[in-house]
């Protein structure tokens, strides 16, 4: 099955409630909130999103604050760390399957001790969502630029390490850090498997188009720029078992997600 929606609120939505119900209205079933500068939904109001969205089919997910980099000195760790929690727990009591993390910028540092470091961070973290109870997945998206952390390698050896974490494959990123390497069915379906590969789960997954240069990712671009072309990654995705949940984090994320939407069914 597929589970479709936008990165943030439909327009017109007057808080998260109404931007679940306006995301059934758009014949969507998935939802991304986003936590972009800070977590401005507090655990007591995310509660009152987990019926409403049970009630309309709508798949919660959440991005965490991008001011997060476990790869950065101690206080900004220790911050980013306590910034992915607060996420998880809104997350949590919303009935959100994941929550989706940049967990990481190199920042002068070789691959290798940036993904000890962010190792390190989400053990610290899995004690406390441990603790807790806490439900949500730990999502680490493939990033675009290339001085972002954030390789399917990388994020392979993370998932070695750590329970409860699952990659993100954001194929627009993928595009731009491989320098517009997604091209053909046979591109996507590699891209692809790789993350069914590391997750044998329902998948979780962005799309949109996007602009890159020699250093990976400049902006996102609409659907229309077929930069890469949706249509080559609807060929190849299975039809039947595994679910996938794929995010629009285009310019306009609900018109394009209704797009997606369509060209699957």
């Amino acid at each position: 099955m597929f589970f479709v929606g936008p990165a943030g609120y439909p327009p017109g939505s007057k808080g998260a409630l109404q931007a679940v119900e306006n995301v059934r209205k758009l014949n969507l079933n998935a939802l991304e909130l986003q936590f972009g500068r800070s977590v401005n939904l507090s655990v007591e109001r995310s509660r009152e999103l987990a019926p409403r969205a049970r009630e309309l089919g709508v798949a919660l997910s959440c991005h965490a604050p991008y001011y997060i980099n476990f790869n950065s000195d101690e206080e900004n760790r220790a911050k980013s760390e306590e910034r992915l929690l607060s996420s998880l727990r809104s997350a949590d009591a919303m009935d959100a399957r994941i929550v989706v993390v940049h967990a990481a910028s190199y920042m002068g540092r070789s691959p290798e001790e940036a993904t000890v470091a962010v190792i390190r961070s989400l053990k610290r973290i899995r004690r406390t969502v441990v603790d807790e109870g806490l439900r949500p997945a730990i999502g680490l998206e493939t990033m675009g630029k290339t001085g972002s952390w954030g390789t399917y390698e990388e994020i392979a050896e993370v998932m070695a390490e750590v329970e409860g974490v699952e990659p993100v494959p954001d194929f627009a990123h993928i595009h731009a850090r491989g320098q517009g390497c997604l091209r053909t069915e046979e591109d996507f379906r590699a891209a692809l498997e790789k993350a069914m590969d590391l997750h044998p789960g329902r998948l979780h997954c962005h799309y949109s188009g996007i602009e890159y240069n020699a250093k990976g990712e400049k902006r996102h671009l609409p659907l229309e720029s077929k930069e890469p072309d949706f249509a080559l990654l609807r060929n190849v995705l299975p039809r039947s078992g595994r679910d996938f949940t794929i995010i629009c984090e285009s310019p306009d994320p609900s018109g394009d997600a209704v797009l997606m939407r369509r060209m699957l069914e």
